[in-house]
């Protein structure tokens, strides 16, 4: 499914810890012992309704690595408008942010994660405004001040949502204006539909005019995202866009449009089933992986470890040992072993 990426102006940190060991090493590529390394990138966020362990579940996933989820808290918070972003056709993404080492503790190696992806609150996920169909969006990037806002304070104030902010879409076109000293410049004009709300300083649309021109020769419009603010007594805009050295050569191929058209809002979306295994699946008896069960299942642990084996079976679906008496309390060969 073609990405949609969503407002990313936040963090959030996510869960790897005892689960993901296998599918983060596959992204680095390996794991040197005792040297933390990062990767930086794009990941999707895929509901998984079918989930055997919680049906509320959001990985992570980078390719077809997965590696890591939501807390259970969070997945309930964005549960709706992620699906409303599959329900439309798309793949939501996100900025990763992932920090992994490979340890050694009790003589055997484990990878020791932590994740964050960039991501706004669950109302602020979307733009008030849709991107043109005709338009290349620029990746998100850090904050620019639009000049001349003021001139259209009217206009501006009849976009501003009931809580005083809201991200939009807004498009950038070169024009020609003389500046104080009579010479003719061009400089970067700034729209919200079609409609002038500002421009940008004569240094700063350097920086975008080389990307508009490409795009334009692609017979496209450049977009970025921008946030408004405003109150009854002044408005303000910004816009979030990579510049010209920080837009990766893939962009300047593909000139994607990843912020499409989305479903109405409804009261609920439906979400195709997406749960896929990951290798801690088949070793779910060890203690490493008990441990983080446990952790993510606070109702487990209460029970103690017949608890959390027979939640972890009633997940499974296995009803022999969802029903296993008390003896299940025995040690295993791996708690022995610990």
């Amino acid at each position: 499914m073609t990405d949609y990426a969503l407002n990313d102006r936040g963090s959030l940190d996510v869960v790897t810890e005892n689960f993901y060991d296998t599918e983060i090493m596959r992204v680095f590529g390996g794991l040197s012992a005792g040297r933390a390394q990062t990767w930086t990138g794009m990941a999707a966020l895929v509901p998984e309704p079918d989930n055997p362990f919680d049906p509320r579940t959001v990985s992570v996933r980078v390719g077809e690595n997965k590696v890591a989820h939501l807390s259970s808290e969070d997945a309930h918070r964005y549960w709706h408008p992620l699906s409303r972003v599959i329900a439309s056709g798309y793949t939501p993404v996100v900025p990763l942010h992932l920090e992994a080492e490979l340890l050694r503790q009790d003589g055997v190696a484990e990878v020791d994660a932590r994740a964050t992806i960039g991501i706004a609150p669950p109302d602020l996920l979307f733009p008030l405004n849709t991107a043109p169909a005709q338009a290349a969006v620029l990746p998100q990037g850090s904050s620019i001040k639009v000049l001349d806002e003021q001139d259209f304070a009217e206009y501006l104030h009849s976009i501003v949502p009931a809580t005083g902010e809201g991200r939009v879409i807004l498009t950038l076109e070169v024009n020609k204006v003389r500046n104080s000293h009579g010479v003719t410049v061009d400089t970067v004009d700034v729209l919200y539909e079609r409609k002038q709300v500002g421009r940008l300083s004569t240094q700063m649309s350097q920086q975008f005019i080389p990307i508009i021109h490409h795009a334009f020769e692609h017979d496209l419009l450049t977009a970025v995202w921008g946030t408004i603010r405003g109150s009854s007594f002044e408005v303000s805009m910004t816009l979030q866009a990579a510049r010209a050295s920080e837009v990766p050569a893939q962009w300047f191929t593909e000139l994607p449009n990843d912020v499409p058209e989305l479903l109405p809002e409804a009261d609920e979306f439906e979400v195709p089933p997406a749960y896929v295994a990951v290798e801690s699946d088949h070793g779910r008896n060890s203690k490493k992986w008990r441990r983080g069960f446990t952790a993510a299942h606070p109702e487990a642990a209460a029970g103690g470890p017949a608890g959390a084996r027979t939640l972890a079976a009633r997940f499974r679906g296995d009803p022999a040992r969802a029903s296993e008496p008390s003896r299940a309390d025995a040690p295993t060969a791996d708690d022995a072993a610990a």
